[in-house]
């Protein structure tokens, strides 16, 4: 099983590099045998050395096919690897001169690699062996020399070993400026991630908080809502022509908080089961505004959704529409009779669009409004674009908010498409 890009942990991903590095060493390396052989004549055992950068080459092979396996790279395995770089571009180096081969300045990059990835007992391990590597390299090396002095009369040989000197130099730099910097960035990711990740969870702690108090709180709804049920029932049995329209206006917004809490269990219920409803989004909307209107009759609501946004078949749980319920209320508390809701759909979005002509919020209230009991309402209680937040992230989607041209709030509900369209 091959691992996809969005699946590599900060390892895997070093491991990727490191092939990458050492593919270029041993090019670098093969063409520095051939050149040496075929120009500068020195008296080098070329067979061993092409055979120890074929096996050096066979290993990275290796490696890049492990770097695509499921099971993630840990730290002891990216060690493992670094400590045979040094251990096999060592043994080059003893049959290439030593000490005195330029490239030996190769051995800081598994070291700076290291540094960088790993945990001090690892880097201060490999720091030592690339140490031991380089004093044995100081007496123990087969020498570079050349077949004949003719090689020195032309002035070859005495440059030769200032210019490898130079491109080691300018190869190392480039290694580690990039390829380090690259395998840090992806340590800061993933500490970015893992800080993200926290506060996903204590945002889900929060949100567990409030559901069992919903769930406490509706239950003890139940028994004073049919209390006044009974009693708004003997009020209009008395048949009182002045308070007749008020009395049965309170049965309705009574029956419609026993519908908000039997859709309440029901939402749960569902949730826990894994159902959701499948409707059309031109249907899905009219039901929505409808419900919307009865809780908030004296407001005014201008309504739009694209032809083809409305023949989508949606599978949605009860939690979206109390989100955009919760969206419109927002709006209608700080201007009843100017608001305007948009559902249309880009190529991988849903985007449900409401817009208000309230005063507005600057952008730091409107980074703050995502949290739990955060509101810029005075009678608010900082749980409506909390609880909406939290409903777009668990699908995969943005909650955003932005100043709307003339004055007043856009915020946009964004849903991954593939996410909430019916799969046919």
């Amino acid at each position: 099983m091959a691992l996809r890009k969005t699946d590599l942990n900060p390892n895997t991903a070093n491991l990727r590099g490191l092939c990458i590095i050492r593919s270029l060493v041993i090019a670098g390396q093969f063409g520095a045998v051939l050149y040496a052989e075929s120009q500068l004549g020195w008296l080098l055992p070329y067979v061993m050395l092409k055979l120890l950068l074929g096996a050096i080459s066979v290993f990275a092979l290796f490696s890049w096919w492990r770097s695509f396996r499921s099971w993630p790279v840990t730290d002891i395995e990216l060690f493992v690897h670094l400590c045979v770089d040094i251990i096999g571009f060592s043994a080059v180096l003893y049959f290439s001169g030593g000490a005195n081969n330029p490239f030996i300045s190769y051995l800081l990059v598994p070291l700076c690699i290291s540094a960088a990835t790993l945990p001090w007992a690892y880097a201060w391990t490999l720091s030592a062996l690339a140490s031991l590597s380089y004093s044995l390299l100081l007496f123990f090396f087969i020498p570079l020399e050349a077949v004949s002095p003719l090689h020195h009369q032309h002035g070859m040989a005495p440059n030769t070993h200032i210019l490898g000197m130079w491109a080691s130099f300018l190869v190392s730099a480039l290694l580690i400026s990039y390829f380090v910097f690259k395998m840090a960035h992806r340590l800061r990711q993933r500490e970015n991630e893992l800080a993200l990740s926290r506060e996903h969870r204590l945002q889900d702690e929060q949100l567990l908080a409030v559901a069992t108090l919903a769930a406490g709180t509706a239950h003890e709804l139940a028994t004073p809502l049919s209390t006044m049920k009974v009693i708004l029932q003997d009020l209009a049995d008395q048949q009182d022509p002045e308070s007749g329209g008020d009395i049965h206006l309170l049965e309705q917004q009574i029956d419609q908080c026993k519908h908000i809490l039997n859709k309440l269990v029901i939402t749960a219920r569902d949730l826990s089961e894994g159902e959701f409803i499948t409707v059309n989004a031109g249907q899905y909307v009219a039901e929505l505004i409808a419900h919307w209107q009865i809780l908030r009759p004296d407001c005014e609501l201008l309504s739009t959704i694209d032809d083809d946004t409305a023949a989508i078949e949606l599978n949605l749980d009860g939690t979206v529409a109390q989100a955009i319920l919760n969206l419109l209320n927002n709006a209608a508390d700080v201007s009843p009779h100017k608001i305007h809701m948009k559902l249309h759909h880009t190529n991988s979005e849903l985007i449900f669009a409401i817009k208000d002509r309230g005063p507005g919020i600057n952008p730091e209230q409107a980074a703050m409004l995502t949290k739990a009991f955060v509101s810029t309402k005075g009678k608010g209680r900082g749980l409506g674009l909390f609880l909406s937040n939290a409903t777009a992230n668990r699908y995969g989607g943005t909650l955003s908010w932005r100043q709307r041209e003339g004055g007043g709030s856009h915020v946009e509900l964004r849903l991954p498409l593939n996410k909430v369209q019916r799969q046919v």
